[in-house]
């Protein structure tokens, strides 16, 4: 992934050009920011007084914009429910036979682009081929191959890597007033996505969204207790294999449910994901100037990098990836981490 750094310095000399690309699709993993960025340029672009900063905020232009964020030439697409439909990228197109109502151009912003049905692929496929004069595209989407080829060929690619755990914690500081092991915390399981670290802070902190900032604590404390389970690995015998996946399975159930609505294999997924990075992060402790993920746990990843040699801990980490793999299947997930577990402490 290109550096957060870089793609704002690109990004920056990308708004001294006289026009935007045609269309541009922002790829990256979930809560990294693509929305936000995808607004911010389209708010920049219209704006004829934009600097490399962004827009200027005070012309008539930028005065246009509501509280709800919208603009009179800015039309944002987004699944309903799951998917984006053909019926509303049609009104798109009609909506780009009309002029620009105050800006010097329009956009057209379709976010979770990748959810697009085969119809409506297809449908935009056609206007990105033809577009109409000072019409602008910006797509988001987690991954660059789950689009159409042919879309993706009309598209300049943004690539979003994800911050450390350090600026992450950085960035939440110098914004919400909460103790420095709730910002570490929340910066440790953000996975450097700082869309989800800030909503989980605004929960935390807003009184008024109670509902919110339950559902967050309770959240963070099952993720407290992911890891929990991950440092006992680098003492506890074989034996004591089965309970700890029982205990793994049990941290992964009160991760169900969520602001995404998340499912039962879904949330064993994520543990999963979690286990990889705690897994990754122990490989790091051989370069001291590595960035960890989970950095307030060093003595434990470092019980677990003297146990097993890093050979030993690359295996376990294909080893984990099947297991994720065969639990977003159709795998049973007790005979799974069941097994996964006494792979991983074997002697």
């Amino acid at each position: 992934m290109i550096e957060p750094e870089q793609v704002r310095c690109a990004l920056g000399q990308m708004l001294l050009r006289p026009s935007p690309p045609q269309s541009l699709l922002i790829v990256g993993m979930a809560g990294v920011g693509k929305r936000t960025l995808a607004r911010s340029l389209a708010a920049a672009w219209l704006c004829p007084q934009r600097t490399q900063g962004g827009h200027c905020q005070q012309c008539a232009v930028c005065q246009k914009w509501s509280d709800a964020g919208e603009h009179p030439d800015l039309r944002v697409l987004k699944p309903d429910p799951d998917q984006i439909k053909i019926d509303a990228v049609r009104e798109t197109r009609n909506w780009a036979n009309f002029a620009p109502a105050v800006a010097p151009f329009r956009f057209v912003i379709l976010e979770e682009a990748h959810r697009l049905n085969p119809a409506a692929a297809n449908a935009l496929l056609k206007t990105l081929e033809e577009p109409p004069p000072r019409y602008h595209f910006i797509l988001t989407a987690p991954a660059s191959d789950l689009l159409l080829q042919t879309i993706l060929s009309r598209c300049r690619i943004v690539r979003l890597g994800a911050l450390t755990t350090e600026d992450v914690y950085r960035r939440l500081k110098t914004r919400f007033e909460l103790p420095d092991a709730t910002l570490q915390t929340i910066a440790e399981f953000s996975e450097g996505a700082i869309g989800r670290a800030i909503r989980w802070a605004q929960a935390l902190q807003t009184p008024e969204s109670e509902s919110k900032g339950k559902s967050a604590h309770n959240e963070l404390d099952a993720l407290q207790k992911l890891l929990q389970v991950f440092a006992r690995l680098g003492a506890a015998s074989l034996e004591e294999a089965l309970r700890l996946a029982y205990d793994f399975r049990e941290a992964c159930k009160a991760l169900e449910g969520g602001t995404e609505d998340r499912s039962p294999r879904a949330a064993l997924a994520l543990g999963l994901e979690y286990l990889i990075q705690w897994y990754r992060d122990s490989l790091a402790l051989n370069y001291p100037d590595a960035s960890l993920r989970f950095a307030s746990h060093r003595q434990e990843l470092s019980m677990l990098a003297r146990r097993f040699a890093s050979a030993e801990r690359m295996r376990d980490l294909q080893t984990i990836t099947e297991a994720r793999r065969a639990i977003l299947g159709n795998a049973n997930p007790q005979i799974v981490t069941e097994h996964l577990f006494i792979q991983l402490l074997r002697v």
